[in-house]
């Protein structure tokens, strides 16, 4: 088991990145989630991006509900109700894309806590849309007597 861990933590991000969209790409062969593509595109340009840790918090999350996602799909879809020939061979590197990426999850959170981040939910005045951490910013003085 230490051995596994070991070797999860040297992990480098780029290669499984890169891993994840070869296994992804051969598994468009056929019939596939069709969202994996794009979010490792995405990884690897936010891997690329030191400008700020943001889209690497967004890759993170995303990776992580494409777990919950591929799981969904490979009940649905799972069977070939289809019929199309090259499905088992795409479905084999997808499932192998669908085991690998809890250790890219895991890789990119160790990547963004190198880069100085703080993984706390607590930072909500961050958030698009968010009204500062002081609140609602005054206007004008309702009482002022420059308003009566």
């Amino acid at each position: 088991m230490e051995s596994v861990q070991n070797a999860i933590q040297q992990a480098n991000l780029a290669s499984l990145l890169g891993l994840h969209l070869a296994l992804s790409l051969i598994g468009a062969i056929a019939t596939n989630p069709t969202y994996n593509i794009p979010i490792f595109f995405f990884g690897i340009w936010a891997y690329n991006n030191h400008d700020s840790n943001t889209p690497m918090k967004t890759f993170t999350f995303a990776l992580g509900l494409s777990v919950a996602l591929d799981l969904i799909w490979f009940w649905l879809h799972g069977s070939n109700p289809q019929g199309e020939s090259g499905f088992g061979f795409a479905k084999f590197f997808n499932v192998i894309s669908l085991i690998v990426k809890p250790i890219t999850v895991y890789t990119s959170v160790n990547n963004l806590q190198n880069r100085g981040e703080s993984l706390s939910a607590g930072a909500w005045s961050n958030a698009p849309g968010a009204f500062p951490s002081g609140g609602y910013q005054n206007v004008r003085d309702g009482d002022s007597a420059e308003f009566a």
